[in-house]
């Protein structure tokens, strides 16, 4: 009484490049209606992986990686399904009805099931008490101390059934996992790939002695460009081999006037679209900005604009190679903010300090330094005359977020755009400052920001400074307060080495693998 009877399948597959056999028992979730239950599943966020890389060099951890096998069976399911036992069940039990007790995959509520049961497990299992990160709830840690007495945090993240493991000997906390869940054995140790990108250690010429851990989309990208090849020889076209820019010279998709996409060419706009932007989640912030321009005519494709995705793979085809890495030196391409002149604010905004989480657990290992990257492209979009705001984040040498996205509104001059970006970044340094605080990290000072319009660093930095333009009034007086706050010390940056530059417009060859340099390799 109280169960839904639905039909069970099994789906067979061959995994690519090993040519592995699966066979996988599935329900027939389409056939139950919505549990009363949230079935929404988290996942650890890229952020959060590319900060674990670079603890770990910082603290000096090491680093492994695991895959729990079948890892819905593990989990009781939340919603109320029975099937009917065929022959396969054995002659004593065909025909009688069969009660689903586990998550099986296809169900609607399995993916929350299995998350739940496994945040269960690292939180209430004695041998493992883990604590979860309230800035993202698939950071788990808990405080451990080295040989020598030093304090440090060790990380679980969790990518439904992918394992991120951080510590001075993380072998051991995956040997428990292992009690309690199946970990595929050919899975465990050291990572070699994660979510698709390729993981390395790293090595600078100047520090032999030093690893860090990198992340790269070479084989992502070539891979995809091989199926986009594929695609094209099958309509007899082939992707241009003569490349040096992101996208066609000159080109504005906005002013693309040619005819509207059928529906298989809509159906590649929008799959060559996703690929692309995971491309650049993977780290290919080199083609962040063109991305982002093209992604925003998916409603309305045009045989133009999937003219210039292929000449993106084409772009990529010719320079298939890239890699971010992790570096958890001090940066060595910015002003110290200890260097920087730190004007009193005390007239201004009296009393005003940063926000500290009081809830944010005791900070552990060694302390970062923040910086930020930030630009504006004025009007850039020749319709709309709506601006690009551009954001590089970095923790020590580390780039950890990139941003590029149209502004919301229209601003009638360069200082306003600016002004408008300059907000956005305070805005997200304050979130990656929250986050580093409830993952235990120690931050050392102020986020060093910089940008290359100096009536904006002039208005923020200099107490005295008068706002001319009341339309600009919410960002200019959030910025300055979180200056006054120490939350950022804003500073001048020259447009030849503003990286945040190539995150605001399209460049030629030249100068986009310039900036690019500072943080790929």
């Amino acid at each position: 009484v109280g169960h839904m009877h639905i039909k069970c399948h099994l789906v067979f597959d061959v995994k690519h490049g090993s040519l592995e056999r699966k066979a996988r028992y599935v329900a027939g979730g389409h056939m139950t209606a919505a549990p009363a239950s949230i079935t929404y599943a988290s996942v650890v966020s890229r952020e959060s992986v590319r900060i674990a890389f670079m603890l770990a060099a910082l603290n000096g951890l090491e680093v492994e990686a695991a895959d729990i096998g079948n890892a819905y069976l593990n989990a009781p399911t939340n919603e109320k399904i029975v099937i009917t036992c065929g022959p396969e069940f054995g002659a004593e039990h065909e025909g009688r009805l069969a009660k689903i007790v586990r998550a099986l995959y296809g169900l609607k509520g399995s993916g929350q099931a299995w998350r739940s049961h496994l945040a269960q497990v690292l939180r209430e299992d004695e041998n493992l008490g883990f604590q979860m990160c309230k800035a993202d709830n698939d950071v788990w840690f808990r405080p451990a101390v080295k040989a020598d007495g030093t304090k440090y945090y060790e990380y679980v993240l969790v990518y439904t059934d992918d394992i991120l493991c951080l510590s001075m000997k993380p072998g051991d906390i995956l040997d428990y996992l292992d009690q309690r869940f199946l970990l595929k054995p050919n899975s465990r140790g050291p990572p070699k790939t994660y979510l698709g990108a390729d993981i390395k250690k790293h090595t600078f010429p100047n520090e032999p002695d030093k690893q860090y851990w990198s992340m790269g989309s070479t084989t992502y990208v070539q891979e995809a460009v091989r199926n986009v090849q594929t695609y094209l020889e099958g309509k007899g076209l082939e992707l241009r081999k003569s490349v040096s820019t992101v996208l066609p010279s000159k080109y504005k998709p906005e002013l693309d006037t040619s005819a509207l996409c059928d529906e298989e060419g809509i159906s590649q706009y929008h799959q060559r679209i996703g690929v692309l932007r995971w491309a650049v989640e993977l780290g290919r912030a080199d083609i962040c900005t063109e991305v982002s321009m093209m992604a925003a005519h998916c409603a309305m494709p045009r045989t133009g604009h999937l003219e210039a995705v292929w000449h993106v793979f084409a772009y990529l085809k010719k320079f298939d190679k890239s890699k971010m890495v992790f570096n958890s030196s001090p940066s060595n391409f910015l002003v110290k903010t200890s260097e920087l002149p730190r004007p009193d604010w005390t007239e201004f905004y009296k009393d005003v300090q940063e926000r500290i989480p009081p809830d944010a657990p005791e900070p552990r290992g060694q302390s970062v330094e923040m910086s930020a990257f930030v630009d504006s492209d004025h009007a850039g979009d020749t319709v709309t005359r709506r601006s690009r705001t551009g954001i590089w984040l970095f923790i020590q040498s580390s780039p950890i977020t990139w941003y590029s996205k149209k502004q919301n509104s229209v601003e009638t001059s360069s200082f306003g755009s600016e002004f408008a970006a300059m907000k956005t970044a305070v805005e997200m340094v304050e979130g990656l400052r929250y986050k580093l605080r409830m993952m235990g990290v120690p931050i050392d000072g102020p986020c060093n920001v910089k940008a290359d319009n100096m009536s904006m660093v002039r208005n923020s930095s200099v107490p005295e400074s008068q706002l001319k333009k009341k339309s600009n009034s919410i960002a200019y007086h959030y910025v300055r307060e979180r200056a006054a706050a120490d939350v950022v010390i804003i500073n001048y940056e020259s447009t030849k080495t503003n990286i945040a530059d190539m995150l605001t417009k399209t460049q030629c060859g030249l100068v986009r693998r310039k900036l690019c340099s500072y943080v790929l390799y």
